[in-house]
């Protein structure tokens, strides 16, 4: 397991160098913000067709190990691209090419995981936790040392580009893929095609109402640090959040595979917790209100995420887990980013950074509101038992 565990610790270096700094890059080539809120667009539009039919090649072939090292080198060469784009056209196809396929790696690594432990929450939370200690040291060090240099994209590229080669080292060591457990010829269910259940449909509309709001927080929060507060500590503030999330992945992991909660309700703890944190941001526009803000992350994504995990083992056969982590990572998170990147580089060019984090708390308000009317769906009978 420790070759899981580092997996989990370098891809989210990946994370900590790359999605802060997306948005500088762009900017950094002289875009508009609301070119920038397009651009951002094409890219969770790549991130959300990649995963889905990478996904259904790894369901059919088993073959993570061989497809994520694949998916890595291909990541790598769309950054390069972006480092040297001279062109509109040129940045949408490095765009393109970088979403497809860096967005299929963390749902490839989630049902392997899941595969591998056989849907245990507690320990899948766990090997979770490294991907958060190494996005906050990795966080906290590009803090101390002042690195990357905002003003050159070749500098933030370069940093990308070793975060990449260190995470394909532990893959290397991932053991054979776990055997398949045969389906039973007399499940009704799997005969009649269904891999799924209509909670999991309704999950990803109360997941994307909570992703929708948070894309506000995804494409903007960088640049509203460095435009409306005059603050450069944007790894800094990234680590303090996903610092913060470390106890609450933890707690929701035990908490689920205890069954002293279900992902429902967790999941709605996230949305509430997520509308407060972007009235903070629009109310509190200062160092200490982002602070305090910053700090509800262990709410608005430790919960959130291993409920969601936890949703899509329970609701999504076996058979299918792959693409049903590819359907949570591009549905429920990619497709609202699109729409809520598109739509806040508008509002944020024509009414600034307040109006766009209170229009957005009302996507995780309408979250909590779906949650509580489909309670009683949410909570029947699962399709898997963990």
């Amino acid at each position: 397991m420790v070759s899981l565990y580092t997996s989990f610790f370098f891809v989210f270096t990946i994370m900590a160098v790359f999605n802060p700094y997306l948005q500088v890059m762009i900017r950094n080539l002289g875009y508009s913000h609301d070119m920038v809120g397009l651009l951002l667009a094409v890219f969770e539009t790549a991130g959300i067709v990649g995963p889905l039919l990478i996904a259904r090649h790894v369901d059919n072939r088993g073959s993570s190990k061989n497809t994520i090292l694949f998916c890595t080198g291909m990541s790598a060469l769309g950054v390069t691209l972006l480092m040297v784009s001279t062109s509109i056209w040129m940045t949408m196809f490095a765009l393109t090419i970088l979403a497809f396929f860096l967005r299929s790696l963390i749902p490839i690594i989630d049902s392997y995981a899941n595969n591998r432990l056989h849907g245990d929450a507690q320990k899948y939370a766990v090997l979770r936790s490294g991907g958060t200690i190494g996005f906050v040291l990795f966080s906290l060090l590009l803090a101390v040392t002042h690195r990357p240099d905002l003003t050159s994209n070749s500098n933030i590229g370069f940093h990308v580009l070793g975060t990449f080669l260190l995470f394909m080292f532990p893959v290397l060591a991932w053991k054979k893929e776990p055997k398949r457990p045969k389906i039973p010829h007399d499940d009704s269910t799997q005969a009649e095609g269904k891999w799924y259940d209509l909670a999991f449909i309704v999950g990803l509309v109360i997941i994307g109402l909570n992703r929708m709001s948070m894309s506000s927080i995804a494409s903007f929060f960088s640049l509203y640090l460095v435009e409306e507060l005059g603050i450069n500590a944007i790894s800094l503030m990234n680590a303090i959040a996903s610092g913060s999330e470390f106890g609450a992945l933890i707690l929701a992991g035990y908490l689920l595979q205890r069954k002293k909660v279900l992902p429902v309700q967790l999941l709605m703890i996230s949305s509430g917790a997520m509308v407060v944190r972007l009235l903070i941001y629009a109310m509190v526009p200062t160092f200490g209100g982002v602070l305090v803000a910053q700090f509800l992350h262990s709410l608005c994504y430790g919960f959130f995420h291993p409920a969601a995990i936890f949703l899509v083992a329970r609701r999504v056969r076996r058979s299918h887990r792959t693409l049903g982590m590819s359907m949570y990572v591009s549905l429920g998170i990619g497709l609202p980013t699109v729409l809520g990147s598109s739509l806040g580089g508008l509002i944020v060019e024509q009414f600034g950074y307040r109006a766009l984090f209170m229009d957005y708390s009302l996507f995780a308000l309408a979250s909590v509101v779906v949650g509580l009317a489909s309670y009683k769906l949410m909570t029947s009978k699962t399709l898997e038992t963990i």
